[in-house]
């Protein structure tokens, strides 16, 4: 056992325990993929503001004429009834003078648009759901996850539970980190098999929250794996550890990086289960 190699503070922001020798662990391209898109939607958002702010200012004009023509028209309206009077008082004079604006300056509406749904587009990616986490069943010995409807799932055998090595040969781990991040904070990856491994390939999954809860997580959350699957009471055992004990600096960051309007996508539980023992039965 490698205790000290992990905290509550780390193991709690990565690891839900659900009970009955179960864990779930979060998805590390979650809040990698997720942080990219936030700097994406914040900087083009902020760009685009500077950008009319120095040049044409026209970006709210815009917007008013994709909401609506009569608004965007008004102050120019008003403008031109103020120069000329005497025309915009006639019957019909304000249709024509709109129509005519809609010939000249039509593309203002096309541009209003994409003025309000770029920042939309971005923002909903960014406050999509949270992927659906990878299981860990110390009691049946298994990994899984369900994905777009599809089970990878691996069963490890018994003789290797309690020998370490032996565990961790067979789950043949590995770590990963994007090119765009630094190596201390990359992620812990398991390749599962697919529950019909002819049909599909291994996912290759990476694991632990983004931004990381400490330099070098993946090796932390790696340890604390093999710990709680080599236990005999891991509940128990191990329970301690899911309590967070005190604010840590990515928080800060990550109230950003897994901020979501909608809950985390869950396990549809009657599914799953009937789907690993029909699993489990055809591979006894």
């Amino acid at each position: 056992m490698f205790i000290s190699q992990y905290n509550p503070d780390v193991i709690a922001r990565n690891v839900k325990q659900l009970g009955d020798g179960v864990i779930e662990v979060r998805r590390y391209n979650d809040g990698h993929i997720r942080a990219d898109l936030s700097w994406v939607w914040l900087l083009c958002t902020v760009g685009f503001l500077i950008y009319d702010y120095f040049t044409t200012r026209t970006m709210i004009n815009d917007i008013k004429w994709a909401i609506s023509v009569d608004w965007g028209l008004e102050n120019t309206w008003n403008f031109y009834a103020r120069m000329v009077p005497e025309k915009a008082n006639l019957t019909g004079e304000y249709e024509r003078f709109k129509a005519e604006m809609l010939e000249m300056h039509g593309s203002k509406i096309y541009w209003g648009w994409f003025y309000i749904l770029f920042p939309l587009f971005w923002f909903f990616m960014v406050a999509s759901p949270k992927w659906r986490p990878v299981r860990f069943d110390a009691k049946r010995r298994l990994v899984y996850f369900w994905s777009w409807g599809q089970l990878y799932i691996m069963h490890y055998p018994k003789s290797v539970q309690r020998n370490r090595e032996l565990l961790l040969n067979f789950l043949s781990p590995d770590f990963f980190t994007p090119w765009i991040r630094p190596k201390h904070f990359g992620s812990l990856v398991f390749n599962i098999p697919h529950e019909n491994p002819e049909k599909k390939r291994p996912r290759r999954v990476p694991l632990g929250i983004y931004r990381p809860a400490c330099e070098y997580q993946n090796h932390a959350l790696l340890t604390f794996i093999l710990d709680y699957l080599g236990s005999e009471n891991p509940d128990e055992e191990y329970g301690k550890f899911f309590k967070k004990e005190k604010r840590i600096t990515s928080d800060y960051f990550n109230w950003f990086y897994q901020f979501s309007l909608f809950p985390q996508i869950g396990y549809n539980e009657k599914k799953t289960e009937a789907r690993i023992q029909a699993w489990l039965d055809r591979n006894a």
